[in-house]
């Protein structure tokens, strides 16, 4: 049996970070991922250059496919768009996440694809994981286990109760020969018939490629996406489909519990994700690299309780917690709006508003609703500044 001081099981977004800070503490780390390559999961695949500043990586052509210079946002009806400024990438995931795995083996953590975890258990003050890797049985005992495995996260469902984690039905084509007017600008539509309490999005990739891909809460996204291209010719006329994928995404904010005695979840395991837009990858990211590196300290000093390990909670918090939570306040108050509100509403905000909210701000300028509506902008008052 191998003995470790930090497993972590997952190799997305937080599970790369969280083995590369751990390994840097000088903590003997593995990094077990059930797929055989990384990145399998959709995603949309944006983020703002911030991201890649938190992750301590330059941006590399061989991950950065197309570079991002704001976002237009679609009312219901698309008679107005608005503007979002802001500065990211458009990834190659998988590249991203194989770059991030390597730094990680640099660092001297032990990467492996294509182990399962099957079954995690307390053992003598310590954790023993068992799985399978290539169909051989595999079992080790660390001081530290970091649970990175998504909404499905084997630790989270054994060792952390989460009580109110819903999640929605994302659903995504990766298309070619699209016509998008500006590939420097990501496009984001939304409204109650186009996406139930979500949206849909286009995000190019440059050269006609492009993710097109809706979140919403229930059922139909297939059948909504499929409608919006039809009834997009001038985008889609010639467009082709190479791939569709699907993956719930929580947007219920983050779990009560995400740290006990000898572990810790990060990411989607977590609920670490902006509800309002869905989006994961830089909240993951963060998570795991301080995850890590507590994680790793902590193994490797002997102290592995959860007063110790709460470190990771705390210092997240204080970057994100408020974040997440104002966001989630955002995202079920719009929920509220019917598409015709939403048509005013949009009339009246900007690209910082939008900015903000999607960061889990409040926006500034739900007042200014007053001057023409003042019935809707008590609602808007209400249920987004109080």
């Amino acid at each position: 049996m191998d003995s470790v001081d930090v497993a972590v099981i997952g190799a997305g977004p937080a599970g790369v970070m969280a083995a590369w800070t751990a390994a840097k503490q000088g903590a003997h780390t593995v990094l077990l991922e059930r797929e055989t390559s990384a990145g399998r999961k959709p995603c949309a695949e944006g983020i703002l250059s911030e991201a890649l500043d938190d992750a301590q990586i330059p941006a590399q052509s061989e991950f950065a496919t197309n570079r991002i210079t704001g976002a237009f946002l679609y009312s219901p009806d698309e008679k107005r768009r608005v503007r979002v400024g802001g500065d990211g990438y458009i990834l190659d995931k998988p590249a991203f996440l194989r770059s991030l795995a390597e730094r990680a083996r640099a660092a001297g953590a032990e990467v492996r694809y294509g182990a399962r975890v099957e079954g995690v258990s307390r053992r003598d003050g310590a954790v023993l994981v068992e799985g399978r890797k290539d169909s051989e049985p595999f079992s080790l005992m660390t001081r530290v286990v970091v649970g990175c495995d998504g909404t499905g996260s084997i630790l989270a469902r054994q060792f952390f109760p989460r009580r109110n984690y819903p999640v929605i039905a994302a659903f995504q084509y990766d298309m070619t020969d699209c016509r998008v007017e500006d590939e420097s600008k990501l496009e984001i539509f939304i409204g109650h018939k186009k996406a139930p309490a979500g949206y849909i999005w286009i995000f190019p990739k440059g050269k006609g490629t492009a993710n097109v891909g809706i979140g919403l809460k229930g059922a139909g996204a297939k059948s909504l996406l499929d409608r919006f291209i039809q009834e997009h010719p001038n985008v889609f006329g010639s467009a082709k489909i190479e791939r569709s994928q699907a993956a719930p995404v929580p947007v219920g904010g983050e779990v009560e519990d995400y740290v006990t005695e000898n572990m810790m979840l990060c990411g989607d395991a977590a609920g670490q994700v902006i509800p309002l837009t869905g989006a994961g990858i830089h909240t993951s990211m963060v998570a795991g690299k301080i995850a890590g590196e507590v994680a790793g300290k902590a193994a490797r000093e002997g102290d592995v309780g959860s007063k110790r390990l709460s470190e990771y909670k705390d210092r997240f918090e204080a970057l994100w917690g408020e974040k997440i939570s104002n966001s989630l306040k955002a995202l079920e108050s719009f929920e509220r709006f019917s598409d015709d509100e939403l048509n005013i509403i949009t009339d009246f905000l900007d690209g910082q508003d939008l900015v903000e909210m999607a960061h889990g701000f409040r926006p500034s300028k739900a007042v200014g609703l007053m001057v023409r509506h003042p019935i809707l902008a008590m609602k808007v008052a209400h249920q987004l500044i109080s």
